[in-house]
């Protein structure tokens, strides 16, 4: 592997840890400041130094230096915590779905020992939020893909849904299969997706719908809505719990 700088190599095996910088400074008898300055890159701790570093990360010194990977699952687990933490305000989330992306592709390529069969992206920096359809159903679990939805289940632990929890989806899909109801939930969620603080009239989910008002107004009584009154008028949006069915709903297209 690339050699990995020792400063960040001793910041990440110190949390790995669960050791404070004065932990790890009193287990070496130097100060905080010197811990400190070694996870900064201020200066590096003494080459006399990397046995106690390395006995007290359990680790070996090639592994320490970074010559030697000292990463599994958890290992891998607190990076993307280290890196989620350092993100700016409001891009946890692209990220975190751009590393979803591409775990989909893990899931649906067995971990990389299957060849690809849509073209291979750099999630990364690629547009990620257009996709067309794939699904992986495995006795593992499945995953799956499509448009700017992306789903996993695992196998492992599935509880199916009780008598309660069947009716309650019967009402939900009984609801959901009338088709105006369905054009006002998806017209809903396209104009207010994107800020929750925005409201919407009757008038301008019956032009994004292309019902009229009256419809519009019938439906929305069954609706589970968050509504304003402003001016008079009042305003509406779906539910914050409930917006995501209509991303959900994606997967039951026809190809």
């Amino acid at each position: 592997m690339s050699m990995i700088k020792l400063n960040e190599q001793i910041a990440f095996l110190r949390k790995q840890k669960g050791l404070t910088q004065e932990e790890l400074a009193n287990a070496l008898g130097v100060t905080n400041q010197a811990v400190s300055k070694w996870e900064s890159a201020q200066c590096c701790p003494d080459i006399q130094i990397l046995p106690d570093l390395a006995e007290i990360f359990d680790v070996s010194i090639d592994e320490l230096v970074g010559y030697q990977s000292t990463e599994g699952l958890g290992d891998i687990c607190l990076r993307i915590k280290d890196y989620f933490s350092s993100l700016p305000e409001k891009k946890a989330f692209e990220n975190a779905y751009r590393i979803a992306a591409l775990l989909h592709e893990v899931g649906s390529t067995d971990g990389y020992k299957n060849t690809l069969h849509w073209k291979e992206k750099d999630y990364s920096i690629d547009q990620v939020s257009s996709w067309g359809l794939s699904i992986c159903s495995e006795p593992e679990g499945c995953t799956g893909r499509r448009n700017n939805a992306i789903f996993f289940s695992l196998g492992e632990g599935y509880i199916a849904p009780n008598s309660t929890q069947l009716r309650d989806l019967k009402t939900t899909m009984e609801q959901l299969s009338n088709l105006n109801m369905l054009k006002i939930v998806f017209a809903l969620h396209g104009l207010t997706a994107s800020n929750f603080d925005h409201y919407v009239t009757v008038d301008q989910i019956a032009d994004a719908a292309f019902l009229n008002a009256e419809e519009v107004e019938t439906a929305l009584r069954e609706i589970p809505l968050t509504v304003k009154e402003e001016n008079g008028v009042f305003q509406y949006r779906l539910d914050g719990a409930l917006s995501y069915i209509p991303a959900l709903l994606s997967f039951f297209y026809k190809l």
